[in-house]
């Protein structure tokens, strides 16, 4: 099978094709996101602190906003993945039918059963990714049958403890000041001081309310952003990288790698290759 980065954008967020060979910084989406291995060695994900094994027949389920990790170990042959970032609104379209739809508690374990049907669409969704002329609505067809196919054929022993809720309205407005300005570094002080809470007590609940520190909020909302400045955006990744806070490129490009598995110029690459042919 053809193992290059392969990223594809619509209706229904984003999915890409890339091989993982080392280790990924523990981190987050703001999307529920699924990963299926389409070849080479079985591995897992670290979510929240449980194991979740990525094999044929066991795809990786996390919730919006739920910090996971993969840990490579030393020795092991890559695993090639499909992962799929998926837009809330598509997905709560796409869900209508099954109850109230809730992002940060959709999935109902971190496992999901890969049924033979669903490895079929599985592989037709990589046949779509890697063909010569590939579709964003035949995609988005495709992504739709493997979404509900997974969901309707998971089951999983893995027991998840129940989800932090921004219930704090001083963690909320955190939250959002932090979304508007993307992640940007040295904001931590201007909260807390905007808050009115001690910088120990604000980490204290801010992990309390999300699941996760400020620092690795801050992450997501910048690796979102880099996202789309690498693979929306004209401009130079160098520019992303000062856009973005970063010292130098080499920075920008570890902080990418870590997170995406890719670097950031074979990440836009791999969405240019699509969006060309």
């Amino acid at each position: 099978m053809t193992t290059g980065v392969r990223v594809m954008l619509g209706a229904f967020g984003r999915v890409a094709q890339v091989e993982l060979e080392h280790c990924l910084v523990r981190h987050a989406h703001p999307y529920c996101h699924m990963l299926f291995k389409v070849g080479g060695a079985d591995s897992s994900f670290i979510v929240d602190d449980k194991h979740v094994p990525l094999t044929d027949d066991c795809a990786v389920l996390v919730d919006a906003w739920r910090p996971h990790e993969f840990v490579f170990r030393p020795g092991q042959p890559p695993t090639q993945i499909i992962a799929l970032y998926i837009d809330s609104d598509w997905l709560a379209t796409l869900s209508a039918d099954l109850g109230e739809f809730n992002p940060l508690d959709f999935f109902k374990a971190s496992a999901g059963h890969v049924s033979r049907d669903t490895y079929r669409v599985l592989m037709d969704v990589l046949d779509c990714l890697n063909g010569a002329s590939p579709s964003s609505a035949d995609m988005e067809f495709l992504l739709s049958r493997l979404v509900l196919s997974t969901i309707l054929t998971s089951s999983s022993d893995l027991q998840r403890r129940s989800r932090p809720q921004f219930v704090d309205w001083r963690i909320r407005r955190a939250v959002k000041y932090l979304q508007q300005n993307d992640g940007e570094f040295d904001l931590i002080d201007d909260i807390v001081a905007d808050i009115g809470m001690s910088r120990a007590n604000f980490f204290r609940q801010f992990k309390a309310c999300t699941g996760m520190s400020p620092g690795l909020f801050q992450n997501v909302v910048r690796l979102e952003h880099a996202i789309r400045l690498t693979v929306v955006s004209e401009e130079s990744l160098s520019a992303a990288a000062s856009r973005l806070g970063f010292s130098d490129i080499a920075h920008f490009s570890r902080f990418f790698r870590n997170h995406t598995a890719v670097s950031p110029r074979l990440y836009r690459q791999g969405a240019h290759n699509l969006l060309t042919r």
